[in-house]
C-alpha cells in the first residue's frame, strides 16, 4: 500500500495549533442557544402627536369646560339671571360675544360662544347663533356647519314672531348653500327644510315657494 509522506514541519505545527481551536469553537456553538430571529416590524399604526398649531385649534376638553362654565357663572351671575327674559337674553348674548373677542382663556372663550348660542336659540335669534359659530370657527377647529344647524333646530319655531321667523329662514338658507358647496347634501337639505318651515311660519308664501324650488335643486345636485 502507498504511504503518505508526513506534512512538512511548519504545516504540522500550524495544524496542531488550529485544529484544537476549531474544535473548541464548534463545541461552544453547540452549547449556546440558537439565536432569535430579528423582530418583525409591527404593522400597527403608530400614534403621532398633533402639530402645535393644530393642537392649539382644538376645542377645550370636557374637564376644562367644567371649570370654564363655573368661571362664567361667577363672572356673569347678574347677567345670566336677567337673561331669563327675551330682552335679557339678547343683551346677555351680545355681551358674551363682545367679551369673547378679548378673552385670553381658550376654555372660557369657548363657553362664552356656547352661552351666546344657547341664548340665541332660547330667544329665537338666529343671527346670534350664526355670529357665534362664525366667530368661534376663527379660533377653534370644529364642524361649524353641523353645530350651527343643531343650534338653529333648538329655536322654538312656533313661538317666533314673523320677523324672527324670516331671519331664521335666511340664516338656514345660507347654511344650506354652504353645506351644498361642501357637498354635504344631506345637511343642505335639512337646513333647506328648516328654511321652508320658517318661511311658512312667517307667512311669506312667495319666499316659501322659492325655498321649495331651491330644495329641489339641491336634490338634483346630489341630495337624496
Amino acid at each position: 500500500m502507498p504511504r503518505y509522506a508526513p506534512w512538512p514541519a511548519p504545516l504540522a505545527v500550524l495544524a496542531a495549533a488550529v485544529l484544537p481551536l476549531a474544535a473548541a469553537a464548534a463545541a461552544a456553538a453547540a452549547d449556546s442557544p440558537a439565536q432569535e430571529p430579528p423582530p418583525v416590524a409591527s404593522s400597527r399604526p403608530v400614534m403621532t402627536s398633533l402639530p402645535p398649531a393644530e393642537l392649539e385649534r382644538q376645542p377645550p376638553t370636557q374637564r376644562a369646560l367644567v371649570d370654564a362654565r363655573a368661571e362664567i357663572k361667577r363672572r356673569y351671575r347678574e347677567l345670566l339671571f336677567r337673561s331669563r327674559t327675551s330682552a335679557g337674553a339678547e343683551r346677555a348674548a351680545d355681551a358674551f360675544l363682545d367679551a369673547a373677542a378679548s378673552e385670553p382663556d381658550r376654555a372660557v372663550k369657548w363657553v362664552l360662544f356656547e352661552e351666546a348660542r344657547r341664548l340665541g336659540a332660547a330667544s329665537g335669534d338666529a343671527a346670534v347663533i350664526d355670529r357665534s359659530v362664525t366667530l368661534a370657527s376663527a379660533t377653534y377647529d370644529f364642524d361649524a356647519l353641523d353645530l350651527e344647524f343643531r343650534s338653529l333646530e333648538e329655536i322654538p319655531l312656533r313661538a317666533l314672531s314673523p320677523q324672527r321667523a324670516i331671519k331664521l329662514a335666511e340664516v338656514a338658507e345660507g347654511l344650506a348653500t354652504r353645506a351644498e358647496s361642501d357637498r354635504r347634501f344631506d345637511l343642505a337639505l335639512e337646513a333647506q327644510d328648516l328654511a321652508i318651515k320658517a318661511w311658512q311660519r312667517a307667512g311669506a308664501i312667495d319666499a316659501c315657494r322659492r325655498a321649495m324650488v331651491r330644495h329641489g335643486e339641491i336634490v338634483a345636485a346630489g341630495g337624496r
